[in-house]
């Protein structure tokens, strides 16, 4: 009878577990991003859509750091195509990067019969909010120590949100807020193998030294960081073939023709930005490793750094061979799954 329960389970795809173990509650998402100067920031938008249609997180808003009217309305473009046009948007002002870029204005813009194929809620970036204050909103909103801020561009926004004064949306400080309501800080920054910090200035931190640096020294210390370092998504590959071959169950994707417009095909990408999803919203089921405890800051040389501490709450990833096989085959997957819709 026992033998016969255990087929049953087998052919029925069910799983024994252990009693302790229990579905863990939608991630609440924040994502700041630099949408637009690389590709893999779309990717990691597309991966949160689909965690979101399978009941994994909620994606509460989406900021963007990068100077530049086609950023936001890029993402409005990817939000509308996955069924969410709802979603608030938010926008930096005198940022960085005003440039366009090899993609987001061309996908928005896209009209190869006269008329923009994807449909957006915003006709211009000029209806959006500024940034810090539709954090502070959002955040304002939410249960204590409830929200995941995943952060994969530059620090501006995020500074900007630590410094902000008490207002009409919340009598905390923007560090008070942030130590009210955050409960994780997910953000792609920096380069963590042995003897290259101290040579290799970090795109994310790069651009904006001064925002990184107040982002660490501001950043109450009750709330963890985990950074996902320049390594880690150049070891995780997005590779051409599924970008080829997994979108194409519609005509025109927004992710697949910025991928193809960014660079000309095909071409393997890394995966940088959808690494700190994927650890924001399934930290414990071993995608990665992690670091032991410290505290990142910025050295005079404008270069981040991570100083092991054992009372401190930051931390990097790491990834084994074996990881890295697995997070590429979960993020190509979840990057292409259609919309639920």
């Amino acid at each position: 009878m026992k033998l016969f329960s255990i087929f049953l389970l087998v052919m029925t795809g069910l799983t024994l577990l252990p009693a302790n173990i229990t579905a863990a509650e939608p991630a609440k998402l924040i994502f700041d991003t630099d949408i637009g100067n690389d590709i893999d920031d779309a990717l990691a938008l597309a991966v949160i859509h689909a965690l979101q249609s399978r009941g994994e997180c909620e994606l509460l808003a989406v900021t963007s750091s990068k100077e530049n009217p086609y950023s936001a309305l890029y993402c409005d473009v990817v939000n509308t195509f996955y069924g969410r046009p709802e979603i608030p948007l938010g926008r930096v002002q005198q940022g960085k990067t005003p440039q366009d870029g090899s993609y987001v204005r061309k996908v928005v813009e896209f009209a190869p019969e006269g008329q923009p194929v994807f449909p957006r809620q915003h006709a211009s970036a000029d209806e959006l909010p500024e940034a810090v204050s539709l954090l502070r909103k959002t955040l304002a909103a939410q249960p204590d120590h409830s929200v995941v801020l995943v952060v994969v561009g530059f620090s501006t926004n995020i500074a900007r949100l630590l410094q902000s004064p008490a207002d009409a949306i919340s009598p905390l400080t923007g560090t008070e807020l942030v130590a009210q309501k955050v409960k994780l800080l997910s953000q792609m920054i920096g380069r963590f193998e042995p003897g290259k910090p101290a040579s290799f200035h970090e795109y994310n931190v790069r651009e904006d030294v001064p925002a990184a640096r107040t982002l660490f020294e501001l950043w109450p210390e009750k709330v963890p960081v985990v950074a996902s370092g320049w390594e880690i998504g150049r070891a995780i590959q997005n590779r051409a073939v599924s970008i080829l071959n997994d979108y194409n169950y519609v005509k025109y994707h927004p992710v697949k023709l910025g991928y193809e417009y960014w660079h000309k095909m095909p071409y393997d990408r890394p995966t940088y930005d959808l690494t700190s999803v994927l650890y924001a919203v399934r930290p414990e089921r071993g995608y990665f490793g992690k670091s032991a405890a410290g505290r990142l800051r910025i050295n005079q040389q404008g270069k981040l750094e991570h100083q092991q501490d054992s009372s401190g709450k930051h931390y990097f990833l790491t990834v084994t061979p074996e990881q890295v096989v697995r997070a590429q085959e979960v993020l190509e997957s979840l990057s292409s799954q259609p919309p639920s819709h």
